[in-house]
């Protein structure tokens, strides 16, 4: 019993032994290629991303700030102050929905929650000139919200845009 397992065992070393050894040459050389084409895809893709977001910077400064000017139609009939939100946030609503209200995160102007069907939806802003937008709403009066804004730690800046 013993013989015949160590005779199948010889058989196979010397059968692997034969192979030929070009088989193995090319299926390394493939797999090199193939790391090759991936790290230049790779590259290229980066390379892109990163002019990409270079022309989003250069759009940004020459963005000037959304001024949240008041609305003067109402003025004249006693109503109180209004801000209008920049018109980027008008996809974040329903179009009857009159009271607007945003949480800003102090000190990290690309997260923001906005108040949709009664709770709180984190929005994450990327476009860095609705960061800029987002800095000058700090100073808009903060609004008691009809529900508490989550809690993370900090105490976040409650803006109603009517």
């Amino acid at each position: 019993m013993f013989r015949r397992l160590l005779s199948a065992a010889l058989m196979a070393t010397f059968a692997l032994a034969a192979l030929p050894v070009s088989a193995r040459h090319d299926d390394d050389r493939r797999e090199r290629r193939e790391d090759r084409e991936d790290r230049k895809y790779w590259k290229e893709r980066d390379k892109s991303e990163r002019k990409y977001w270079k022309e989003r910077e250069k759009e940004a400064r020459k963005h000037e700030r959304h001024r949240y000017e008041d609305d003067d139609r109402d003025h004249d009939r006693g109503h109180g102050r209004r801000h209008l939100a920049p018109p980027w946030m008008n996809g974040y609503w329903r179009s009857g929905e009159q009271r607007r209200y945003v949480a800003l995160v102090p000190g990290d102007p690309s997260r923001m929650y906005v108040f949709l069907d009664g709770r709180w939806v984190l929005r994450q802003v990327r476009d860095p000139r609705a960061r800029l937008d987002l800095e000058g709403a700090f100073r808009l009066p903060v609004a008691p919200p009809p529900i508490a804004p989550p809690r993370i730690g900090l105490d976040l800046h409650v803006v109603l845009f009517n």
